[in-house]
This record gives structure tokens, sequence and C-alpha cells, in this order.
């Protein structure tokens, strides 16, 4: 009896994988700050496009239906690109994320702050936005010209930055893993 549980154990321990070796990478300050800075911001970002209008009294009518319409998918797009993000920049050493996960990263959660500036939203019956506050209110559709741009471009930006951090982990993995990276390296493994 003792034996076969023994058995069992080896046979349970052998199924589970070794910690994988980190891989070196280069990385600048904004490759090692972003993944930092990814989680936070996300739902900051989340935040200030449902109600950052607030800031300067243009939170209005529409704000629950900004935060479940476009607040809530843009942290959920930005946190889980951040939690890829994070993942692959712990797995290299320096730890830190690809330059390109990087700047996608950064130029989505530029241009989401872009976006929340100039979504407008409905005070007193009247639509506003940061940009008709800070300006002329005759600008309202100016402002809702930009959102509709921004708001695109903020869900493209993105499902990219989550779309290259998952790839850069997947690329990551295999490294670690020692598995053949391109079509050449795994005609010269099999001899062709």
């Amino acid at each position: 009896m003792r034996s076969s549980l023994a058995g069992r154990r080896t046979h349970r321990l052998a199924r589970v994988p070794a910690p994988l070796d980190p891989v070196p990478r280069r990385a600048s300050g904004l490759q090692r700050a972003v993944p930092v800075l990814a989680p936070p911001l996300a739902l900051l970002l989340g935040v200030w496009v449902a109600a950052g209008r607030g800031v300067a009294g243009a939170a209005g009518e529409l704000v629950l239906l900004h935060a479940l319409a476009l607040g809530l998918p843009l942290t959920v797009l930005l946190g889980a690109g951040a939690e890829v993000l994070r993942r692959d920049a712990r797995a290299h050493v320096p730890a830190g994320a690809s330059l390109r996960a990087s700047l996608t990263t950064l130029a989505a959660w530029l241009v989401v702050l872009g976006f929340g500036a100039v979504l407008p939203d409905r005070v007193d019956g009247q639509g506003v936005s940061l940009l008709t506050r800070a300006t002329d209110p005759g600008l309202l559709g100016l402002s809702a010209g930009f959102a509709n741009t921004l708001g695109i471009l903020s869900f493209v930006l993105a499902v990219a930055a989550l779309a290259l951090a998952a790839t850069d982990l997947r690329r990551t993995r295999r490294i670690q893993r020692g598995e053949p990276l391109t079509e050449d390296e795994i005609l010269d493994r099999q001899g062709l």
C-alpha cells in the first residue's frame, strides 16, 4: 500500500512544471515603468472616462451610462493587458516589457485620457464636456466629434496593447521552454 502511495506522490510531483528561467532583455526606464503603472492606471482611466468630467463640474446625467458602456469595458481591456504585460515583464531580467507593447500601452493611456476629456455629458439639460467648460460652450459638436474618434481609437489601442502583450508573453514562454521561434528554426531542427 505504501509503495503505491509513494508512486502516486512522485507521479503528481512530476506533473508540476518547473519554474522557468528568466529571459535576458534590455529594458529602458519606460519598459520597466509601464508594467508597474499599468494596473492602477487601468482602473483610474476607466473612472476618468466614466466621471472625469466631474473635475470641472461637467459630470451629469450620463455618468452611469458612460461608466457601464465605456468605462467598464475599457477598464477590463486595459486591466487584462496590464496583467499580461506584467507577467511578461516579470519573466525577463531586468523586469521589463517589450518596447512595442510599452509604447502601445502608453499610446492607449494618452488616447483614453483625451477621450475622457472630450466625452460630452448632460448637465442641467445642456451638453458639456471638459473642452466646452474650459473654452467655448459652442464647441460641443467639435467635442462630440473628437469623442467619437478618440473613443474608437481608445478601444482599438487597448485591444492592440493586450494582443501585443499576449504575443510577447507567448514568445517569452517559448524561449524559456527552448522551443523554436521561427519557421527557419523549426526546419533546422527537423533537418530540412
